[in-house]
């Protein structure tokens, strides 16, 4: 018996993560900054801290400076914004925008 609630308090904890996790599509450009604005200040607002970021393929100035102001947001709240599945592809745009560690200060990359 205490298997079983042990994979089943495991599957309850995993449905209230996934519930509280922000999905980021294919892109995240200056097109879906606004979008994106609202929906991650709400989310940051309810104690959202973690961002699926595993099906996006770009990423521009805006969309960079986004999340660095989700992850101050998210700090100001006591939180740490995570950003799970791109971290390649955010720490290239970051660093070759010079904002490399702007965004490692506010956003953890696991």
């Amino acid at each position: 018996m205490r298997v079983s609630r042990q994979r089943s308090s495991k599957s309850q904890e995993r449905r209230r993560s996934a519930s509280k996790r922000f999905a980021l599509d294919g892109a995240l450009t200056i097109l879906e900054a606004r979008a994106g604005q609202r929906s991650l200040s709400n989310l940051i607002e309810r104690g959202c801290d973690e961002v699926d970021a595993s099906a996006l393929r770009s990423i521009d100035t805006a969309g960079l400076q986004l999340l660095l102001a989700a992850g101050r947001a998210a700090r100001e709240r006591g939180l740490t914004l995570k950003v799970f599945g791109a971290r390649a592809l955010l720490l290239d745009a970051a660093l070759s925008l010079g904002l490399g560690s702007a965004l490692t200060e506010v956003v953890e990359l696991p």
